[in-house]
């Protein structure tokens, strides 16, 4: 339906930005499962918290951008901050139930 096509956009359109092709089906995995999270009451807010975690990853590839500084991957950070908000193993652990 809509609702992938516009996660599978969404992944595409990070993966560009981040200048991680590779990674499209990551960051699709991570936005499907946010979604699983939120469909089914398992975690309040994760899209939110998936949200301000790729703000931090812009904001992190802008600064080392503008100081030309090369960013570590940007997403071994995204899945950094997810992992420090506890994010990233409640996306692994949950069920797979399709919500698309």
């Amino acid at each position: 339906g809509g609702r992938r096509q516009r996660v599978e956009a969404l992944a595409r359109a990070l993966a560009e930005e981040f200048r991680d092709p590779g990674s499209v089906r990551f960051y699709a995995h991570l936005l499907w499962g946010a979604l699983r999270l939120e469909d089914y009451g398992l975690r309040q807010g994760a899209l939110e918290v998936l949200a301000w975690a790729i703000g931090r990853v812009r904001e992190a590839v802008a600064t080392a951008e503008f100081s030309r500084r090369k960013v570590l991957r940007p997403g071994a950070l995204l899945a950094s901050l997810l992992k420090a908000e506890g994010l990233l193993d409640q996306i692994r652990q949950a069920p797979q139930w399709r919500v698309a």
